[in-house]
């Protein structure tokens, strides 16, 4: 009965002793979460002594720092591209406006009619471009949100970018590089929506306008369930491409900035091509620029 109670009292001692260990590995641990939150130190939970379950929580805390880290990581990264954007667009938007109220003082204060009509329609320009830069900039939020979606049905890829490089005529003739394209003679049917593929081509052409120069080269290749549109020009020497992030927002390599461009026309691109299940690359080969649009055929039949 002694050697019993012997027993019991000694377990009751190392059981004892054991929650105090506990109890301090715990407070520990406790202790280290306070100094990381109070410091905000990059520090993680250390221990010499890790029975299974204090190793677990410990891994957990761990995991959970790691992850908070990086989410503020994150954060600040999205913050500065964030006021980089809006010194972005306050001088991309405020620049036309100055020469906007500029021209319009000029019109105003001119008393002959030839003059105060030319610098009305530069007025116009401007307005136009101001507007533009805010299209985009509101199409481009729109297709950041992911419940955002496109009505997809089969379209004639070919006769939406024929039509449109018959409305860029105007801006051919004044660059005086007319297009070399090989386009397919019978309609290609994609999975597509029009209005975005309108806005995929134009902003590819506009693209070129104001980024190339020399003649634009369009083929077109065909594979069994894919077509493809390659868009081929020369680069302005002045302006050094990275094909790597060409299609990252705001970006430009314009340091300039006297081209008024919001910097989303390429992409606005890339959103519009995934949200139809298609997509788009850039290439620099012997400064020949290369976009790539991809898109899935379907069959005529399948047209409502």
């Amino acid at each position: 009965m002694l050697i019993a109670l012997i027993l019991l009292s000694i377990a009751l001692i190392i059981q004892t002793v054991y929650i105090l260990y506990y109890k301090n590995q715990i407070k520990d641990i406790g202790n280290q979460l306070a100094f990381i939150s109070k410091h905000n130190s990059f520090k993680f939970i250390q221990t010499q002594i890790k029975p299974k379950e204090i190793y677990q929580l410990i891994n957990l805390c761990n995991t959970i720092l790691r992850n908070q880290r990086e989410l503020n990581q994150e954060f600040i990264k999205k913050s500065e591209e964030i006021n980089a954007t809006i010194v972005s667009l306050s001088h991309d938007i405020r620049t036309p406006i100055t020469s906007l109220d500029g021209y319009l003082q000029l019109a105003e204060r001119s008393e002959d009619v030839t003059e105060k009509t030319q610098y009305v329609t530069m007025a116009q320009t401007r307005i136009k471009q101001i507007t533009t830069l805010v299209d985009e900039l509101f199409l481009y939020t729109k297709l950041q949100n992911p419940d955002y979606t496109l009505e997809l049905e089969p379209i004639d890829i070919s006769n939406v970018l024929k039509r449109h490089l018959f409305s860029f005529i105007d801006e051919f003739s004044q660059s005086g590089d007319e297009p070399d394209f090989i386009l397919p003679e019978s309609p290609i049917y994609i999975t597509g929506n029009e209005s975005a593929l309108e806005r995929v081509c134009e902003n590819i052409l506009r693209n070129y306008f104001v980024h190339g120069k020399g003649v634009l080269t369009i083929r077109y290749e065909e594979k069994e369930k894919e077509v493809l549109f390659h868009f081929t020009n020369l680069l302005k020497r002045s302006e050094p491409i990275d094909p790597g992030k060409i299609f990252t927002r705001f970006y430009k390599e314009d340091t300039s900035r006297t081209n008024h461009s919001s910097g989303l026309g390429l992409s606005i691109v890339k959103s519009l091509m995934e949200k139809m299940n298609g997509d788009v690359h850039a290439e620099l080969k012997d400064n020949q620029f290369i976009i790539s649009v991809a898109f899935t055929k379907t069959e005529k039949e399948s047209v409502r």
